[in-house]
């Protein structure tokens, strides 16, 4: 009998708090929080690709498709495995190469492993055309495949962390802005990851520079460095700085940088060159967590 009335008691609290129009919840003791991310499972179909029984696909464009696939895991296979596949449409063949690891959270209605997907995309022109997927190469003999109507990432633009004097590059009457970027200046970004970055990079030449140019750009995180890469152009013919006639831009690069998760402030730094600053613009798109 006191059970039945403890559980009605613990029944009205609990209406109460779900219905009652002036209900609330308030927590008196103080206790250390934290947020969970709850994955739910979410069901695929995949179409099963071995070297034996290839799949043909007929795609009216024009549209971009993604590609995922997985590789088939068995319980020999080393940590990582590579597999290739062959796309072909008309008579072009091109090889992708992947190299996957074991998904913790993917299997298949018989328990079967799989590996963490790897994706491609197919930019499908104007029309009917056909395409046909081969594997090429994997050691358990089978990968899943399955599409997905889906445009790339594009790179947004990012603001630097500090002020940087502003250099209007105009090319057939478009206007890009640049970052003034000094031999003994860095710039910085203050970035959040995964996430990938690319910076697009000009020197300036002067009136005492001619003919091609070598620079260095190097990234660094609190001194340390991160990636460096060194660059040959020549000056630009097509485009001028519209604030800044003094200055002649080269031709662009692009550096691309994968930054892991975590907060980061990058330093882009100038080095190597004759030239005396360069203009630089930064962009970024998060990178994928494979599962």
């Amino acid at each position: 009998m006191k059970n039945i009335k403890f559980i009605s008691i613990v029944l009205f609290f609990c209406f109460a708090l779900l219905f009652g129009q002036n209900a609330s919840l308030d927590v008196k003791k103080i206790s250390p929080r934290t947020t969970l991310s709850v994955i739910k499972r979410v069901e695929q179909e995949y179409y099963l690709l071995t070297k034996n029984i290839p799949i043909e696909l007929s795609v009216s464009g024009p549209t971009s498709i993604r590609v995922y696939s997985r590789l088939l895991w068995h319980n020999n296979m080393t940590d990582s495995q590579p597999y290739k596949l062959i796309v072909r449409q008309t008579d072009q063949d091109k090889v992708l190469s992947f190299i996957t690891e074991k998904s913790k959270s993917t299997y298949d209605a018989n328990k079967q492993s799989y590996g963490k997907w790897r994706s491609f995309y197919l930019d499908i022109p104007t029309g009917v055309n056909n395409y046909k997927l081969t594997l090429l190469e994997a050691q358990s003999e089978t990968v899943a495949v399955r599409f997905n109507f889906e445009k790339p990432k594009e790179y947004k633009k990012s603001s630097p962390y500090g002020t940087y004097r502003e250099l209007q590059f105009v090319e057939n009457e478009k206007v890009t802005n640049y970052h003034e970027l000094k031999l003994d200046e860095p710039v910085k970004i203050k970035i959040e990851g995964p996430v990938s970055i690319k910076a697009v990079c000009r020197i300036n030449y002067d009136y005492t520079l001619e003919g091609k140019q070598n620079f260095t750009l190097a990234t660094t995180v609190q001194g340390k460095e991160w990636r460096t890469k060194t660059f040959r152009v020549s000056k630009s013919e097509t485009g001028m700085y519209k604030n800044a006639p003094e200055l002649i831009p080269s031709t662009p690069v692009n550096f691309f940088i994968n930054v892991p998760p975590g907060t980061y402030i990058i330093d882009f730094n100038l080095k190597g060159t004759l030239a005396k600053t360069a203009g630089i613009s930064l962009y970024s798109k998060p990178l994928e967590l494979y599962e």
